[in-house]
Formats: structure tokens, C-alpha cells, sequence
């Protein structure tokens, strides 16, 4: 089943022949290991950076560069896995490898998560543009062990494995939400290592994975007869930068409309058919997301994040806070804290039972 509408491109294997990409096969690493690799892109093909990290059941891939060429990568696969695919920058197409119509595409601050079954697949990116991208990939058991049987996507994921074909959340790509951006850059820039890491990265990604199936499940969808025109969603994105580049002083939406050259009807209108979410419901729950990723930094005043992110008085930023997040930002720190403690006692527990004979050690 094509996802939406979408004009056919042609593509010749042969094209591809140098611009291949291997799935690592993430469903073998141990339980205790973690592997990262910093990734640097400078050949004929793409400039810039990137990062993956693997655990047991996961495979996370980050990427910001810009493409210098319209081919596209040839993507061999191990295995049917799922993917939760967050398109931040540029746009993201993928075709099967045998047809020349693309069976998704992400344009840019749009996710889904969709089945990629276990064939080879072509994506593309736009040339020329920035591109940054996270797919998380899980393997099919993480991803059921989350879900119970009788959950409308347990079978039609299952059915997908079967038919080998790709499968969806929702057959219209959704809006990613600042909750979303905070928790990928928290995985992104986690500190922790070893075991510590593994178990932060997994909580994070069942994290994602609820925030997902929530979104699809509560947020209305954009009517599909109102398809905004191209134009119209660039200036959201538009709208949404000059946003967050005033954060401090943030401007009415008659000048936000002003600056991007429409009317405030159309503002609010279509920056919610395109982000999911009100001009100040978005500013608002950025603003809670980052003081959030300021107030874990050592040293960080509250007095200080509560100016960056545009309070005059310390008072209504924490009262937002604790609105927001249901604690104090002063807690934090020590929230966090207690979760480092709560991982070690459970490795400490898991070890006595191993040494003690109560459980076998699985390698």
C-alpha cells in the first residue's frame, strides 16, 4: 500500500551501485554491550556528520548533512525490523528496490513509524538541502514485546512480515512534537556508558514509542481536503524558526504573520495542520523542553534558564515547570540522581541472583 499520494520517480539499480548503506545486524548484540561510532560523510555523495549507536534490540542512526547528489542510497537489509523515523531537516524518501513510486516520504519535522520488511530498499534525500534525520530501528521482537496481541498494529505489522511489505502507524506521516526533539537529543547526547547506557537508551526509546502510538491515537488529523500548498507549509517552517530564534521576546502572531508574510487566520490555521499544535502551544512546550535539557547541565541557575526562555519573573517560569512536568525545577537534578541509583541497585540485584545460582546468565 502507497503512503499517500506520491509522483513515481525513476531510478536505475545501476545508479545505486556505489552508494550502498549495510543495516548492521543489531539483533546479535549482548545484552551488556554498546557500540558507538562517530560518522564522517565526504565523498561524491554527501557531506557532513553523523552517529550510531547499537544495543541489544536497537539500532539508533543520526545523521545531518547535505547531499551532493540525487542518488540514492541502497539500503541492504538483515532482517524485518521496525522503524521510528524522525525527519527533522530536508526530505526523506524511500522506494523498494524493484519499483520506481516511492512507498513514503518524510518531509521535513514529520515522523511515523512503519515496518521495513526484510528486503533491500533505495531512500533519497533532496540535493543540495541540510538534511538531519534520526531512524531508530528495534527488531520486531522488542517492538511486539511492547504492544499486547489484541492492539490493531500487533497483527497489522504481523501481516506486513508475512506479505513482506512495508506497514504504518498512520497512513499520514504526523507532526514531531518538541517532547520528541528533546527526547531524540537526550539519546543523542546520553553520558552515560556501558549497561547505564543500554538501559537509558531502551527507557527512551519505549518512551518515543508512547509518545507516538499517544499522538496518532489523541491528536485530530488535517482534513485531507484542505492540502496545504507548498508555499503555505514553508512558511510555518518559516514561521516556527523566527519563533524560536526571538524565544526571549517572543513576537505577537500579528508580527510572527507580518514577518513571514501572511495573516494571523492563516498563521494559526496552518501552523497547526503542519506542527500539530497552536503557535504559543508550541513555543510553550519548546520552552519547557529545553529549560528541562539547561536545568540537567551542572551549575545552571534557574534564574538563568527562566531569562533565556523568556520569563520575566523566575516565580511564573517555575510555576509553568511544575504546571508542565509535575516537580519543581529545582528537583531535577536530583530525580536524575535517583535513577542512576535505581539502575545500579538493579545490576547489583541481577548480578547477586546470577552468583547465587537463583538465574542463568544469557549470553
Amino acid at each position: 500500500m502507497y503512503h499517500g499520494e506520491i509522483p513515481a520517480t525513476t531510478i536505475s539499480i545501476e545508479e545505486t551501485k556505489a552508494n550502498h548503506w549495510h543495516y548492521p545486524d543489531f539483533s546479535a548484540i549482548k545484552k551488556d554491550e554498546v557500540i558507538e561510532n562517530d560518522i564522517g560523510y565526504d565523498d561524491e555523495f554527501r557531506i557532513g556528520f553523523g552517529k550510531e549507536l547499537l544495543l541489544e534490540d536497537i539500532y539508533v542512526w543520526y545523521g545531518r548533512f547535505r547531499s551532493l547528489s540525487k542518488k540514492p542510497v541502497l539500503v541492504n537489509s538483515s532482517g524485518s525490523h521496525v522503524q521510528m523515523n524522525f525527519s527533522l531537516q530536508n526530505s526523506t524518501v524511500y522506494l523498494n528496490e524493484t519499483q520506481s513510486r516511492p512507498f513514503v516520504r518524510f518531509k521535513p519535522h514529520q515522523h511515523n513509524l512503519l515496518l521495513l520488511p526484510k528486503k533491500n530498499m533505495l531512500v533519497q534525500w533532496q540535493p543540495k538541502e541540510e538534511t538531519e534525520v534520526f531512524a531508530i530501528n528495534i527488531t520486531t521482537d522488542f517492538f511486539f514485546k511492547t504492544l499486547p496481541e489484541e492492539h490493531p498494529l500487533y497483527r497489522h505489522f504481523q501481516n506486513g512480515i508475512s506479505e513482506i511489505l512495508p506497514a504504518f502507524l498512520s497512513q499520514r506521516n504526523l507532526p514531531v512534537t518538541p517532547k520528541m526533539i528533546s527526547t531524540l537529543f537526550e539519546i543523542l547526547h546520553c553520558t552515560y556508558s556501558g549497561y547505564h547506557k543500554s538501559l537509558f537508551v531502551k527507557a527512551k526509546v519505549i518512551e518515543l514509542l508512547a509518545l507516538q502510538f499517544d499522538q496518532y491515537e489523541q491528536l485530530p488529523l488535517p482534513d485531507f481536503d484542505s492540502a496545504l500548498k507548498q508555499e503555505d507549509i514553508e512558511k510555518m517552517h518559516l514561521a516556527r524558526k523566527v519563533l524560536l530564534e526571538n524565544i526571549e521576546t517572543p513576537l505577537s502572531l500579528k508580527d510572527l504573520a507580518h514577518q513571514i508574510g501572511t495573516n494571523e487566520f492563516n498563521l494559526k490555521k496552518y501552523f497547526k495542520e503542519v506542527f500539530g499544535t497552536t503557535v504559543f502551544g508550541y513555543l510553550h512546550d519548546f520552552r519547557m523542553e529545553r529549560s528541562k535539557v539547561l536545568l540537567c547541565e551542572e551549575e545552571t541557575k534557574i534564574s538563568e534558564v527562566a531569562q533565556q526562555m523568556g520569563y520575566k519573573h523566575a516565580t511564573h517560569f517555575t510555576a509553568a515547570f511544575k504546571k508542565h512536568f509535575g516537580y519543581l525545577p529545582n528537583k531535577i537534578r536530583i530525580l536524575l540522581i535517583h535513577l542512576l541509583q535505581f539502575a545500579e541497585y538493579l545490576i547489583e540485584c541481577g548480578m547477586e541472583m546470577i552468583e547465587s545460582g537463583v538465574v542463568t546468565e544469557v549470553v
